[in-house]
């Protein structure tokens, strides 16, 4: 049996401040630091042989800390990255409304299609995302591989292997330093745990 342990990132200063935070190296913060050390102690009796982390700072950082207890090489892997929010990054929901209204209406109207100017869509994502993600349980058939990587990716590969498509995207609700487990099984899906 092949488990995948997903992490979402401690919290970010974007996080903090409610801003949309996608490609964007934001870094945690003091609240963030402590969350990514509780996981590493819940994880710590875990026999993890593979860490994967999403190359930007607030994961690679939440793999790093989780890593003390295992010391194993982390694998940068940059399509783990969360959605590219373009030129709505760093902006509040607010900001979205009011700077781009035409962009938003066309968004809320289709936000699975929609392409962000500068950006991607969440079907952009969904696929890059998944593709990555099939790769490694073909490649790895057995024990646990930790995945430090972001909510909407965590979410996006949840709905693909519970409900066949991203039209699940938004059951799944990913806290910041949650764990969640998948456990494939002569490749066959189970969700295990959610936000452990």
């Amino acid at each position: 049996m092949l488990e995948i342990i997903f992490v979402r990132h401690g919290e970010s200063k974007m996080n903090k401040e409610s801003l949309y935070c996608g490609w964007t190296d934001s870094f945690l913060t003091d609240k963030g630091v402590k969350q990514a050390e509780a996981v590493r102690k819940k994880l710590a009796g875990e026999e993890i042989k593979l860490i994967i982390s999403s190359d930007l700072n607030r994961c690679f950082i939440t793999a790093e800390i989780i890593n003390k207890d295992h010391r194993k090489r982390i694998e940068k892997e940059s399509s783990l990255k969360e959605l590219n929010f373009g030129i709505w990054e760093g902006l509040s929901y607010d900001e979205i409304i009011n700077k781009f209204p035409v962009e938003a209406k066309y968004w809320a109207e289709d936000f699975t299609n929609f392409k962000i100017p500068r950006g991607e869509s969440l079907m952009e994502m969904h696929e890059r995302v998944n593709n990555t993600f099939e790769k490694i349980i073909n490649k790895y058939k057995k024990g646990k591989i930790l995945i430090v990587t972001h909510g909407g990716v965590i979410r996006s590969i949840l709905s693909e292997q519970i409900t066949g498509s991203i039209d699940g995207y938004w059951k799944f609700k990913i806290e910041n330093c949650g764990i969640t487990r998948l456990q494939i099984t002569e490749g066959f899906p189970i969700l295990s745990g959610i936000n452990q």
